[in-house]
């Protein structure tokens, strides 16, 4: 009985002692900021690794730093040296954070392990980076920079880490640093997107982003795509260590390159975006467990506790890689330390990452080895040529453009729809580039405004501070605005023309008659009638006539004599003397009368076909009847008001005279001035030939005269340094080569039909010496033709029942006798 108690309690002894087994162990002590401390996630990545059977263990402490105010910054320097000053503490984790991890005042015997690369981290041969020093990443990308890809110029873009620097210049690299702003917290970060729109107007094609933060890398990336910076003429180079992650949020750029230290193939997906951190804290935990199983058989349970001591990681590493120490192999590459060159810190070395490109796909075109000291650079292949078709160069781009409001160039439509020229040749242009773009109007930007010349000021402003890529419109190129903004090559061109009302042609039925007076008609229907009467009473003298078929009643006198004056025949013809000599006379009086009325007939005709208005301004400036004007605070009233030639000049003098009346506050203003006029008397408008030319064709009562003077052209307006510009200027000349712009300018600046303005003398029309007769002239004849027609006709019915009247009355008489 007593043996089997002994058994039993034999039984529990041994299961107790299998409860509280023994371990090796290391503790950590994880170094951070208050609120920021990793000793969650590294639980987490230890939790990952830690397998059943295992008998070595990882413990974290955690010392935060506080620098809430001084006692706060006290209180935490007093916490950590005392829990650092326990030789059970072997290794410190964390970033670099000054005094509180310096190795003169708290770490005094551990290894620090540096999570987080840091820039300004104490020299110590106890400071262990997990990724690679400043000095060596430094020499590794002045190396890549200036002897693989030949780059003599560049704009390097740090937050705060500026050591490529200085050996970028020792290799004749000339660098423009620019300092990013030290909170990025979004793409749309304002002073961000200052910094890329100066570097934009910098117009540097070659960029370095130098940082190892992966919300940073990607916050300035996709401010760079906003703005374009991402274009095939440009090329970046990223530092940051894992270029795929990098890669990931791209679509067809220009050429990135960039290092891909991390393994990605030996790290598990998570929810995080930043990869390589993911990796240098798995690695870390990874670490920590491998000098365990270097140092201990962690298979076998220990007779007791055993902990690492302050000092075995440092003799860990001091026999790597060349002592009994195997090195660790991670998802960063081999982890091996040496002493720096001035033997005052740790580097890592026997490492190496890839060295990438990416242009629509990612390649591997080169490997950068760190042995020892020796930094070695192989190239293995050059990425594809791009495709730089217009169908490509810009595809799947989204472009913002912004425009001001100005017939015809741009219109508005409901629902926020836009057309007019300037909107159909960027369609056009869209449409061979596969592009995308959304137009805002200059009134969504600033509130709505009068002033055009103001106006286009705020829009090229826009430009200048990256709230749009490109604008539309009016844009006029001038020199002031070359000096701020970048414009394409010409769309259109137009000098000052003279807009002026179009004269009436009002039609008059009865205009033959205008040759002669009243008066001369009644008098040579006067002298028609007396000599048809006189013919009359000389016949009943003539003994000829008698017994003759030939007999100058008062009818055929009538006849005879309408017969002379209208130039035709007749089958009688007078026998006396005396009748002959007044036929003879008849016949020349005829003849003047015939000859007057036709020259009398074409001069009007002419005279009235002919345009007598103003249509020059040398004729313009000399005259005081017709008014004239142009709009106030444009280009073109500065280049009278300035202009020392005549006729501008004499016109300058006479417009300030009545400024008031000839210095319009807008084109509206102009154009209704001309159809309205002013007090009375007519006005002409002076402005731009594309904009008096559309407002004639709108309404058909006024025209334009062009004047030959101050060409102008418009173009489509770029920030400085956009480097799609010269793609946009190659799909101009491809419409101008098809003649598709010259399709949209007579869509805009077409000549109306005659129906549309069938009242007014068209243009065509002024342009010939004669102009033809159209119906409207002659109606009056046909009218007076017709007359007579149906009086003929009246008269016959008239005569044939008169003739059936006396017929049935003489039957009746005769029946009746």
């Amino acid at each position: 009985m007593m043996d089997y108690i002994y058994f039993i309690l034999l039984l529990a002894i041994l299961e107790v002692d299998h409860v509280f087994s023994y371990n090796y162990s290391l503790t950590a002590a994880i170094a951070g900021y208050k609120g920021s401390s990793q000793i969650d996630e590294f639980r987490q990545a230890l939790k990952k690794q830690t397998s059943n059977d295992d008998y070595c263990q990882v413990e974290f402490l955690q010392l935060d730093y506080d620098q809430a105010d001084g006692t706060a910054v006290f209180n935490s320097l007093e916490k950590a040296r005392s829990t650092l000053n326990n030789d059970s503490v072997a290794v410190v984790l964390g970033p670099y954070i000054d005094v509180f991890t310096s190795m003169a005042y708290v770490i005094t015997k551990q290894a620090h392990l540096m999570t987080e690369k840091s820039e300004s981290s104490e020299a110590s041969s106890r400071s262990l980076p997990i990724l690679p020093d400043s000095g060596s990443l430094s020499d590794a990308v002045a190396k890549i920079i200036a002897d693989m890809m030949k780059w003599e110029n560049i704009a390097f873009l740090s937050q705060n880490d500026f050591s490529p620097v200085p050996k970028l210049s020792r290799r004749n690299v000339k660098v423009w640093p620019i300092r990013l702003p030290q909170s990025i917290r979004s793409e749309n970060d304002k002073e961000l997107m200052l910094t890329l729109t100066n570097l934009r107007s910098a117009q540097k094609t070659r960029l370095v982003l130098h940082s190892m933060d992966s919300s940073v890398v990607k916050f300035v990336i996709k401010a760079a795509e906003k703005l374009l910076l991402l274009h095939n003429s440009l090329s970046w180079f990223i530092t940051y260590l894992d270029f795929a992650d990098v890669a990931s949020i791209m679509n067809r750029t220009a050429d990135i390159y960039g290092l891909q230290l991390l393994d990605r193939t030996s790290i598990s997906s998570s929810d995080s975006e930043d990869d390589l951190r993911n990796a240098v804290l798995s690695d870390t935990v990874a670490l920590l467990r491998h000098f365990l199983h270097q140092k201990y058989d962690c298979s076998s349970e220990p007779l007791q506790n055993t902990n690492m001591k302050s000092g075995d990681v440092l003799e860990f590493v001091e026999n790597l890689p060349y002592g009994k120490s195997i090195p660790y192999i991670g998802a960063n590459s081999q982890y091996v330390w040496t002493n720096t060159s001035d033997n005052t810190g740790k580097m890592r070395t026997q490492y190496s990452f890839g060295i990438m490109g990416f242009n629509g796909t990612t390649t591997k075109i080169g490997n950068c080895t760190f042995a020892g000291k020796d930094i070695t650079i192989l190239d293995t292949k050059r990425m594809p040529s791009p495709d730089n078709s217009l169908k490509k160069v810009l595809a799947g781009q989204m472009f913002t453009v912004i425009t001001r409001v100005e017939p015809p160039f741009v219109m508005k439509a409901g629902r926020g729809q836009y057309y007019g020229f300037s909107v159909d040749v960027l369609n056009e242009i869209a449409k061979l580039m596969n592009f995308d773009y959304k137009i805002k109007e200059l009134d969504s930007f600033t509130g709505n405004r009068s002033d055009a010349k103001a106006d286009w000021d705020t829009l090229i402003k826009q430009l200048i501070v990256g709230n749009a890529s490109m604008a539309i419109g009016s844009l006029a190129v001038k020199s002031s605005r070359e000096e701020q903004i970048s414009f394409s090559f010409t769309i259109i061109s137009s000098t000052i023309s003279m807009l002026s009302k179009r004269p009436v042609t009002s039609p008059v039925l009865f205009q033959f008659l205008w040759p002669f007076s009243w008066q001369l008609w009644v008098v040579i229907i006067a002298f028609y009638v007396v000599a048809g009467g006189a013919l009359w009473v000389m016949s009943r003298y003539d003994v000829t006539q008698n017994d003759s078929e030939q007999q100058f009643n008062l009818k055929e006198s009538i006849w005879y004599s309408a017969n002379l004056f209208l130039g035709g025949g007749t089958e009688y013809s007078p026998q006396t003397t005396s009748m002959r000599t007044m036929v003879a006379f008849f016949w020349f009086c005829t003849l003047v009368i015939t000859a007057a009325y036709t020259a009398n007939l074409a001069a009007y005709l002419t005279l009235q076909q002919q345009d007598t208005r103003i249509k020059t301004l040398d004729k313009l400036s000399k005259q005081m009847t017709v008014k004239y004007g142009l709009e106030r605070n444009s280009d073109l009233m500065y280049f009278f008001k300035n202009s020392s030639i005549e006729p501008y000049e004499r016109m300058w003098a006479t417009i300030k005279l009545e400024e008031s009346i000839r210095l319009v506050p807008d084109r509206e203003t102009g154009v209704r001035m001309v159809k309205n006029g002013v007090n009375g008397s007519d006005f002409n408008f002076l402005d731009l030939a594309v904009i008096n030319e559309y407002a004639s064709l709108q309404q058909c009562d006024m025209q334009s005269f062009d004047q030959n003077f101050k060409e102008t052209k418009f173009s489509m307006g770029f920030p400085n340094g956009a480097p799609y510009k010269d793609d946009i200027n190659r799909a101009i000349l491809t419409l101008k080569e098809r003649g598709s712009l010259d399709d949209l300018k007579k869509k805009w600046w077409d000549i109306p039909s005659t129906n549309e303005c069938k009242d007014y003398v068209r243009p065509e029309d002024m342009k010939k010496p004669t102009a033809e007769l159209d119906l409207d002239n002659m109606l009056g004849v046909f009218i007076v033709l017709l007359a007579c027609v149906s009086l003929s006709v009246m008269i016959e019915i008239s005569k044939r029942v008169m003739m059936l009247i006396n017929g049935r009355k003489k039957g009746l008489t005769s029946q009746q006798s």
